[in-house]
């Protein structure tokens, strides 16, 4: 079975996604599913690394190496020197920085070859693939588990402005009552003028000018508050299927973290011959 490269990989992942939440539109770009997979590959490299021998070559009377070379470098199992034995001669070695010391009692000569037995991260482009299809498998459903719980945080983000949309209705309404609390006073004001002789015109028709002004910013608070509600309604009709959906994340996130469990191998210490 070939295996399959990020893509391949981005595909299946989103298909699960989609079968489970049975979107019409993408909710996540290629970018966020690819920070899914490259954090839960990382993950998996330090339960079961990309084991790598690596060929480096001494410097005249010296232990040490640079090891500044080698990228994505987890740690270093062993090393081979002088190579080429039967059996091979392996050794322990130590650390510090980009600095490899061989834990040896003679010095080596100059331009020998070093093994480096290393451990390193995964590698999955669109070329590469450093994968085996169980280690497929585990990358999938972590990717998807992180995913679906990122989906439900966002949904939960939706909901929660959702519910401050509340105090905007709120606000509309006390508008809109206001202004027809006014538009009745208008009215009244202009009634009781009504076969009255007054000074300066028709007074009575201003305040029917004045109510009718008020009733049509009651009537644009009202549209207003329906805009809100709207809203308020499109955010709150999934929040229903919210914990479906969270148990079903957590469900695949829990056989995600059993599957990375599995992957470990215990550690064995050995202490190799100096000489």
């Amino acid at each position: 079975m070939s295996a399959k490269m990020l893509s391949g990989i981005r595909a299946l992942v989103r298909q699960f996604l989609s079968d489970e939440f049975s979107q019409t539109e993408q909710d996540f770009q290629d970018d966020e599913l690819d920070l899914y997979i490259s954090h839960t590959l990382a993950e998996i490299s330090q339960r079961r690394p990309y084991e790598v021998k690596e060929t480096l070559t001494t410097t005249a009377s010296s232990k040490e190496l640079n090891i500044s070379s080698i990228e994505d470098l987890l740690e270093v199992d062993k090393v081979e020197f002088r190579t080429g034995q039967e059996p091979p001669d392996y050794r322990n070695c130590s650390i510090f920085g980009n600095t490899l010391r061989m834990d040896i009692t003679f010095l080596p000569g100059a331009n020998e070859n070093v093994y480096l037995y290393c451990h390193k991260l995964h590698q999955l482009t669109e070329s590469t693939s450093t994968l085996s299809p169980q280690l497929e498998k585990v990358l999938i459903d972590g990717a998807v588990a992180q995913a679906a719980l990122a989906w439900i945080n966002q949904v939960r983000k939706q909901v929660a402005e959702g519910i401050t949309r509340i105090a905007d209705v709120n606000t509309s309404i006390d508008s809109m009552s206001a202004r027809i609390t006014q538009a009745m006073a208008d009215l009244t004001s202009g009634r009781d003028l009504i076969n009255k002789i007054n000074i300066g015109g028709r007074p009575e028709d201003d305040y029917a000018v004045y109510a009718s002004r008020e009733l049509g910013n009651a009537n644009s608070y009202l549209s207003q508050s329906q805009g809100y509600i709207r809203e308020l309604q499109s955010r709150l009709s999934i929040s229903g299927v919210i914990n479906n959906y969270q148990v079903w994340a957590n469900n695949k996130l829990a056989m995600y973290r059993v599957d990375l469990k599995r992957l470990t191998r215990p550690k064995t210490a050995r202490t190799y011959p100096k000489d």
